[in-house]
């Protein structure tokens, strides 16, 4: 019944997507200009011009987190010799520089929802074998304050982590955790700002987890003090193994 219940979901989303594609023409998720017609038919969710624009990440970075590093010989960030971590592993899609700083803008505020298309794929196409081998159980969105959420009318991890379950099959669970404090934008802070702002912002809501591995997603990582404080509420409901997935990351240089 589980299964035929997530597959049913999977129908009702990819009705819904065609739906939305109709009556809002894709943008190319760097230059935001409709896409043109030859891009749709060929499933691209953004010009060929404009893919130079972006910076994937790539070796080397740091074995824990993934932040780009610049020395090869180097294994972790400097974050990440530093601090204890309830993370087993993390990774991101794009260096956060450039043109992507204002497409992750346009995804947060501007109501870029059809962005989450394609950072899902992209995931699934350079990190799904990835995710298989860290046999990931469920995905788990980093959630937002709700009067927050209600106020921009969506919430972008879970956007992204549902657009990425429809790929990879792996069902998302955005109620496990809730976001009780509504805490301040963690650009505005330093990083131990970051880190007393997000102290208890979190809660998990079920005492018992039934999943072992999890993947938390979020848009942007910088200091990592979001996704560490829900991991934490993660492994103390029972998860064993909490990995990270964001789309951006900042650089260790």
């Amino acid at each position: 019944m589980r299964k035929l219940q997530h597959r049913l979901r999977f129908v009702t989303v990819s009705v819904w997507d065609n739906f939305l594609e109709c009556i809002f023409p894709p943008r190319c998720f760097v230059c935001d200009r409709l896409l043109e017609t030859s891009d749709v038919r060929k499933k691209r969710k953004i010009h060929l011009a404009c893919r130079k624009h972006l910076y994937p990440v790539v070796q080397p970075y740091c074995y824990h987190c993934g932040r780009p590093l610049l020395d090869v010989q180097t294994e972790y960030c400097e974050d990440c010799r530093k601090h204890r971590s309830f993370i087993q592993e993390g990774r991101s899609l794009f260096v956060y520089r450039g043109a992507v700083q204002q497409s992750m803008y346009r995804f947060k505020y501007a109501n870029r929802r059809r962005y989450s298309c394609f950072l899902a794929e992209e995931a699934a196409q350079r990190l799904g074998a990835w995710m298989v081998e860290k046999r990931i159980e469920a995905i788990i969105p980093v959630p937002l304050y709700f009067r927050k959420e209600r106020y921009r009318g969506y919430n972008q991890a879970a956007l992204f982590g549902e657009a990425l379950s429809k790929k990879m099959q792996i069902p998302c669970v955005s109620h496990l955790v809730i976001r009780v404090k509504n805490t301040r934008p963690q650009k505005e802070l330093n990083g131990k700002e970051r880190e007393n702002n997000v102290k208890n912002a979190f809660q998990s809501l079920d005492n018992v987890v039934k999943y072992k591995r999890v993947l938390v997603v979020d848009d942007i990582y910088t200091t990592g003090s979001t996704v560490e404080a829900v991991a934490e509420k993660l492994k103390e409901a029972g998860v064993e193994q909490v990995f990270v997935l964001t789309a951006c990351i900042g650089r260790d240089f």
